[in-house]
């Protein structure tokens, strides 16, 4: 387990002030954040290359905030992968065990091992220089692992990727982590990314930890509209809830419009739902709660679904599978019938 207890980081005009966090043993965990919010500054105090100003960092019930990378028995996979360009595949994936003093057989065992579970085994003899990035990453992450590591740290493992390769690259490196059972703390700006390779999330603003919880906690449930515009709600709007007797909450949007939610919050909030949960038909819902009447505004056709924008006396978007729209629903200024699921409708208590 990896802990960090009021952890603050002092930088110029940034500031990190009093971050916690605990990451599970074996946990694929996953810190997410634009560029700027400080979360490459948290993995350089993790990894142990940067001294935090005040705060303690734990693995394992051991607190090894002042202790050097090679004391912490971690993995780290940096941006760059910072392969030896002057050594070949092999030489790459034995650098810690020969630094480690370990034997030859041993080294050969392991280095042999590695290679064939992360598909690099015809490679040990080529010269890092020439190898594409999805080689070189699984040569970096092969060497990390070769210590046999509490936990592995990975900055931006697939940002200098294409959307083909990083796509293929997350799901081997999920698959890598379900072999291996090593904790896994993966740094990223895409959450998009995250959502294919993460147990639980971080996601970070300037300078804090903003939520924690699981892709779909976040995606479904943020808490903050920074969280929202992050994820990509889309659909965010101020309103004035009130708690029913049923214990479910009457929320009522500035615009008008009423909606009910099962989380209960009373008086001004924000409230957010995401595309993906809209039901969308050219008919009437039979249903009664969170079913309106409104018009097409416009749509965008994204492939495998088709955005929607549509005026109910809000605008709002939706997302629906793209052969659904070509069946049912019509043109812009067509009459459109949504339903928003009462559990699909999150309320943010604003302070």
């Amino acid at each position: 387990m990896i802990e960090i207890k009021n952890l603050c980081i002092k930088l110029g005009n940034f500031v990190m002030k009093d971050a916690g966090l605990r990451i599970n043993t074996g946990e694929y965990f996953v810190i997410v954040g634009p560029t700027g919010c400080g979360k490459t500054m948290l993995i350089e105090c993790l990894v142990g290359i940067r001294k935090p100003d005040s705060g303690e960092i734990w693995i394992d019930d051991q607190n090894v905030t002042d202790r050097y990378p090679e004391e912490r028995h971690i993995g780290y996979l940096p941006q760059d992968f910072a392969l030896f360009p002057t050594m070949s595949v092999q030489e790459n994936i034995a650098f810690g065990l020969k630094a480690r003093k370990k034997d030859k057989a041993q080294i050969q065992s392991v280095v042999n091992k590695l290679s064939d579970l992360l598909g690099v085994s015809k490679l040990l003899s080529r010269s890092i220089n020439g190898l594409s990035g999805g080689e070189k990453q699984r040569v970096a992450l092969a060497r990390a692992l070769a210590t046999e590591p509490k936990v592995v740290f990975l900055d931006e493992p697939l940002s200098a990727l294409d959307e083909d390769t990083r796509e293929k690259l997350a799901s081997e490196l999920r698959n890598i982590h379900e072999r291996f059972k090593t904790t896994f703390v993966h740094i990223s700006h895409n959450f998009e990314e995250v959502t294919q390779v993460a147990d639980r999330v971080a996601l970070m603003n300037v300078g804090s930890i903003e939520q924690i919880g699981t892709v779909n906690e976040i995606l479904k449930y943020p808490v903050s509209r920074y969280a929202a515009e992050f994820t990509r709600t889309k659909n965010i709007f101020e309103g004035t809830s009130e708690l029913l007797k049923d214990g479910c909450a009457a929320v009522s949007l500035d615009k008008g419009i009423s909606l009910r939610s099962y989380v209960k919050h009373s008086g001004r909030v924000l409230v957010t739902f995401r595309p993906e949960a809209i039901c969308v038909s050219d008919k009437p819902f039979e249903t009664a709660e969170n079913t309106y009447k409104g018009k097409i505004v416009k749509t965008y056709n994204k492939g495998i679904f088709i955005k929607i924008d549509i005026d109910i006396g809000i605008l709002i978007s939706a997302y629906t599978p793209n052969h659904l729209f070509e069946e049912n629903l019509g043109e812009k200024n067509d009459v459109i019938y949504i339903h928003i699921p009462p559990d699909s409708v999150n309320v943010i208590k604003c302070f």
